[in-house]
């Protein structure tokens, strides 16, 4: 808390005892000032920062005063500039990298400065969490993995010895031999039985994320006397959920002679007291006496009781002589109780490997009926059977599974379709190979910098770790107490704001500044109240509200505003729910979407596993200064610089796009608009596609079957994202609706790239805890990585064929993703239509195929009987969905992902990194490189250079988004950055993505404005071409650029509406900076991407009101000449000089007076280092 001078403000400090512990804070009320419970609860803790951080410096007393005189300074037509220190700052490692690789040179410039570089440190605290570098490279199970099932692999049959040894990746078999994980091995053992009470050999282990701490609340069941079977550790067993009744069986033990082995197994089933059958545990060599079973399986933490849906055999000793009780071990795919699926495939009686139905067989409801006879013929066959005795017992038991019938004589798997792939695993193997380099750094980072926590990677996304673990909510910072706020490298930062912490994206520069100690210099601004009220309807999602608003606050028009969410409707929104709202608020342009903390918050911190200590001093303290929500008391509501409000009761499923997330489709109405945006001409709603050319099919193969492609056609369906996956409603929504479409006969087509990628691993313990994950898996929704993915463009590679056929007939296929972005070319460059959905909807889609489907009249499938299967018919109800997460969601979960944050990957902690303060730059890198933004500093302010001549790079329309001017996705290979690459040795495979080289200078410039979707009027089609004036050649931008460069000449950018929209993007301002653009001139700027032009030194210019290029007759072609006067202000307007002799003016956004002082420094942080080195 040290400042330049005495806080005035120390008067406000008071004591609060919490648990028999003394805290102190600025106690606001005492300030008996009327207008403080007027201001909104979001504006209130921008003064609490002002008051606790005034030191007269950098915070004055006048700051304070204009924050409390909101009401009236919010309608300032100049605006109200005030200083605001946040609490923290949170990086993701694309913009996390260049921040540590701008930490490591500014050490180098302050040295060369004759300064100290251990100054150069995160002065406030800041967490980097590694998530966007992992890319769904596979996902499903693959023609070239090693496969559970699903037909042909690259073996010739399931079998162990076929393996090579370089196969050996998973543990040992219970036959000696080692198979892959995913993989089982020959149904028939090979080896002698196992003598009672023998311990089992080890099991591969599931790819489940539960590990052997796990702490969940399972009953304790007796075990049988004598010796105990030794489980493999839990991460193999599903988690239970609430108990109910399960037989466990086992069957007549004849004499067999030592070591010898029966030639077939008999397997038994039985239905159970509720009519589901339960087979019975099956003798690996040995039949045992029907007797009693309770398995009990210990840990060190934590004991298993296993109901029996049995495979692969071990043995289990009671103890008891000719008593040896076979048990199989529990995985999530192999134990589990027999659904209603599986009565169709188990014949009721001893079965002597019988050969059981392929999945290409089907059976008739005759067939079914037969079966069901057979339950009742099989209970009187066993009634007779006078050893037989049965126990029911209650054991906690996970979600029915359809069941795969056991086969003796083959593997039980073969004939099945996969439900696991080893997607995970090979896409985290292959994030590490990529980005070895980059993750060697950022563990220096971790070590040389002080005050920054670098959470691994395969931990999860940055703002769903922040939602369930970093954020403090309140800070407690030896003692004192203040409101947790947060500023972040990524616009979603927001999404932290539906726990009740006030916190935006900022550009990487200026978080840098912060992390140095500086406060964000801002304009106080308006707050819109936005009124919720009523219900959802039972089928409608949070992914629908967030769709809605974000549509309905693009109308008002909310950018550069905060809002504020009250009424009595937030009461039934759950915080998950908040929390997606709050994610998408860059979409809807405001600067926060604010739910202030209440009592649902709290319910919030302890399910994630909050200590009650610290609960109970946040709750204690914001009541303490008028900081804590009732949202049914409206004596509480603030005065609001305007109102909106919303029925919750009037939102509809909905999807948004296939261009921008802000255009709202209802799915009612989906079919009808897509076939209108198919004949659109191009904009965001349209494709100019002829009319004549809507039906085009386009056939092709894929593994071995033909399958045709229309316009509309599902080729991504991803379920991603931390707006989503970070809410279990929707999640486990998803995992229902999957069951039933199971249930229903539906699947997927193979060629659609299906993918599950969670926001942290607590998602993967619900969905199994549920019982939902098989289902996912089933449908092809396997999780493949812990990240982003493809909500940023990382969706990795389609198939050949498919792109093949895209490309011949020029369809507009469709990813569906639950992300928050969906602009052009971001999520993969062969779907030209993407949509925004919930879960259950990219699921839906996915089964459907295609998107210009209405789901009220079309039904979504046709099961085995042909029979058509309709939405409605699967969809689960709220309340249904709201029962399963109350069962699933616990707080031991969240306990046991967290305590390992930042130990949990190996491949983390066996790298190597450099030790010392100074980082030893390799000139040989392709991913790390010093950057030249300090080349040739001096301590001395540099003359400020008139723009004389330039021309005009490119000439661009509305709307461009940083992801059009900065590098992102892959490196293309006949780009700029890949011949970069190509000429330092690497090949088209070890190019990786921009963003895992956002370290590289040298790569980012020649990525920027490389954008395949960016549209240049000098071009007329989309290209990341510009036309070179002077020659009138056509080329690639940076090549354009660097020759005007060489010539001598400074270039800049036209631009129109909304210029700079969409993420965070620091190098959209580094990349720019180092074509050499000297200013842009635009009709309207995104608010973070104007504050980092200038802190790149770009002056944004802005046309005044009612003026374009069209209007001036401007076509790009002339030269233009900008002079900025010597004492220029904040706003000013100047004129720009055309070489016709024409003149126009505009205003120049430099909005503050730091950061004009940040512009004439040259930068923000050429500002810091020259502080840093006095």
């Amino acid at each position: 808390m040290a400042g330049e001078g005495p806080n005035p403000f120390s008067r406000l400090l008071s004591s609060l005892e919490v648990f028999e512990n003394s805290y102190q804070f600025y106690d606001l009320t005492k300030l008996q000032d009327s207008r403080y419970d007027r201001l909104p609860f979001s504006i209130r803790v921008l003064l609490e920062s002002a008051i606790r951080n005034c030191d007269n410096f950098q915070v004055k007393e006048s700051d304070v005063e204009k924050i409390l005189d909101w009401e009236k300074n919010q309608n300032d037509t100049q605006g109200v500039e005030v200083p605001f220190k946040p609490s923290r700052v949170i990086l993701q490692d694309f913009t996390g990298v260049p921040a540590v690789v701008d930490f490591a040179a500014m050490r180098d410039a302050v040295k060369s400065l004759d300064g100290d570089p251990e100054k150069i440190n995160p002065i406030c605290p800041s967490d980097l969490v590694i998530d966007h570098s992992v890319q769904v490279d596979f996902s499903r199970t693959r023609k070239d993995d090693p496969n559970p099932g699903g037909g042909k692999t690259k073996y010739d049959q399931c079998s162990d010895c076929a393996l090579n040894p370089q196969d050996k990746v998973g543990a040992r078999g219970y036959n000696g031999h080692y198979y892959p994980r995913g993989r089982c091995p020959k149904r028939i053992p090979r080896r002698p039985p196992q003598s009672p009470g023998s311990t089992p050999p080890s099991r591969v282990p599931s790819p489940s994320v539960v590990s052997s701490n796990s702490t969940y609340p399972v009953p304790s069941i007796p075990a049988p006397a004598g010796p105990t079977y030794q489980a493999p550790p839990p991460s193999a067993y599903q988690p239970p959920l609430p108990q109910q009744q399960v037989m466990y069986l086992v069957s007549p033990q004849p004499q067999v002679p030592q070591g010898s082995l029966p030639a077939v197994v008999p397997n038994y089933y039985v239905p159970s007291a509720c009519g589901v059958p339960y087979v019975t545990v099956d003798p690996m060599g040995i039949p045992s006496m029907m007797t009693t079973i309770e398995t009990q399986y210990s840990t060190s933490a934590v004991q298993y009781t296993s109901p029996v849906y049995v495979r692969s055999p071990y043995v289990i000793s009671t103890g008891t002589p000719n008593q040896v009780i076979s048990s199989r071990p529990t995985t999530q795919e192999s134990v589990r109780p027999c659904s209603s699926v599986d009565m169709e495939d188990l014949a009721l009686r001893p079965h002597w490997g019988n050969k059981t139905k392929t999945k290409t067989e089907k059976r008739s409801p005759v067939d079914r009926e037969q079966k069901k006879s057979a339950v009742q013929n099989e209970d009187s066959v066993k009634s007779e059977t006078p050893a037989l005795r049965v126990s029911v017992s209650t054991f906690p038991s996970p979600q029915d599974v359809p069941g795969i019938p056991i086969q003796d004589e083959v593997c039980p798997f073969h004939l099945e379709e996969s439900t696991w792939s080893n997607a995970l695993q090979k896409n985290q193997d292959f994030e590490f190979e990529r980005n070895k380099e980059r993750f060697v750094f950022l563990k220096w980072g971790a070590s040389a910098l002080k005050n920054m926590l670098i959470v691994p990677p395969g931990s999860g996304i940055v703002h769903q770790v922040n939602l369930e673990y970093l954020a403090r909510v309140v800070f407690n910072t030896d003692g004192l107490l203040y409101p947790d706020s947060v500023v972040g490298t990524d616009s979603h930062t927001t999404m932290i704001n539906g726990l009740g912490v006030v916190g935006w994206g900022v550009g990487g520069i200026e978080a840098e500044a912060v992390m140095l100690g500086q406060a964000i210099s801002m304009v106080l601004p308006k707050v819109v109240g936005y009124k919720i009220t009523g219900t959802l309807s039972p089928l409608a999602t949070s992914t629908d509200v967030v769709l809605t608003i974000t549509k309905h606050l693009r109308q008002v028009g909310v950018v550069g505003k905060f809002v504020e969410f009250f009424g009595e409707g937030v009461k039934a929104l759950s915080l998950a729910d908040r929390a997606t709202i709050s994610n998408m608020c860059p979409e809807y342009g405001a600067t926060i979407g604010f739910f202030p903390v209440d009592e649902t918050t709290l319910v919030y911190l302890r399910q994630t596993n909050r200590e009650e200590s610290k609960i109970a001093y946040i709750e204690k303290y914001l009541k303490a200064i008028n900081m804590f929500r009732n949202f049914e008391d409206s004596s509480q509501d603030p005065v609001f610089s305007e109102l909106v409000s919303l029925d919750l009761g009037e939102v509809v499923p909905s999807v948004s796009g296939p261009k921008r997330p802000h255009d709202r489709v209802p799915v009612k109405e989906m079919k009808e608009d897509f076939g209108k945006c198919l004949s659109n001409k191009i904009g965001f709603k349209g494709f100019a596609i002829p009319s004549d050319e809507h039906q085009k099919n386009v056939p092709f193969e894929y593994e071995g079957e033909e399958f045709v492609l229309q316009h509309g056609s599902v080729v991504i369906a991803a379920i991603t994202s931390c707006t989503n996956t970070s809410n279990p409603s929707v999640m486990l929504g998803a995992g229902l609706l999957a069951k039933r479409a199971i249930e229903a006969g539906l699947t997927v087509a193979p060629y659609i790239k299906t993918s599950l990628s969670p926001g942290s691993g607590v998602v993967t313990h619900y969905l199994q805890h549920s019982g939902v994950m098989p289902f996912l898996r089933r449908l092809g929704f396997d999780i493949v990585g812990y990240g982003c993915m493809t909500c940023i463009g990382n969706s990795g590679p389609i198939p050949d064929s498919v792109s093949q056929a895209i490309e011949k007939g020029d369809l507009v296929c469709c990813g569906v993703l639950s992300g928050n972005r969906n602009f052009e070319g971001r999520i993969h460059p062969m779907t030209r239509a993407n949509y925004l959905a919930s879960p259950l909807l990219v699921i839906a889609y996915a089964i459907a195929g295609r998107v210009d489907i209405d789901f009220e009249t079309e039904p979504i499938g046709r099961n085995a009987e042909n029979k058509g299967v309709f939405l409605r018919d699967i969809w689960p109800t709220r309340a249904e969905i709201q029962k399963v997460e109350n069962e699933s969601v616990i707080p031991a979960m969240f306990q046991e992902v967290y305590a390992k944050i930042t130990t949990g990957n190996e491949r983390w902690n066996q790298l190597q990194a450099p030790k010392g303060m100074l980082y030893p730059w390799d000139d040989a890198s392709t991913y790390i490189k010093d950057p030249p933004f300090f080349s040739d500093m001096t301590k001395v302010l540099p003359q400020q250079e008139k723009i004389e001549n330039a021309y005009v790079l490119l000439h661009l329309g509305d709307s461009v988004t940083t992801d059009h001017i900065s590098p992102a996705g892959s490196i293309a290979r006949n780009s700029p950055a890949a011949r970069y690459l190509a000429s330092r040795g690497l090949t088209a495979r070890e190019f990786n993505s921009y963003g895992s080289r956002r370290g590289n200078d040298a790569v980012m410039a020649r990525g920027t404005f490389a954008n395949i979707r960016l549209v240049n009027k000098f071009i007329g089609r989309a290209s990341p071409k510009t036309l070179h004036i002077p020659s009138g050649e056509e080329m690639d931008v940076f090549d354009a650029a660097e020759r005007y460069k060489a010539d001598g000449f400074p270039v800049i950018v036209l631009a129109g509406k909304e210029y700079g929209s969409g993420s965070s993007r620091d190098w959209a301002a580094k990349g720019p900076f180092l074509l050499g653009i000297k200013a842009v001139i635009a009709e309207s700027y995104e608010r973070i991407h104007r504050s980092n032009l200038v802190g790149m030194g770009i002056i944004p210019l802005q046309y005044l009101k009612g003026q374009t290029a069209e209007s001036l007759s401007l076509t790009g072609k002339e030269r233009f000449s900008i002079e900025l006067p010597s004492q220029l202000q904040p706003g000013m307007i100047i004129s720009v000089k055309v070489n016709d002799g024409r003149a126009f003016d505009v205003h120049v956004r430099f909005d503050t007076e730091v950061e004009l002082t940040y512009f004439q420094h040259g930068g923000i942080l050429n500002y810091m280092i020259r502080k840093m080195a006095q």
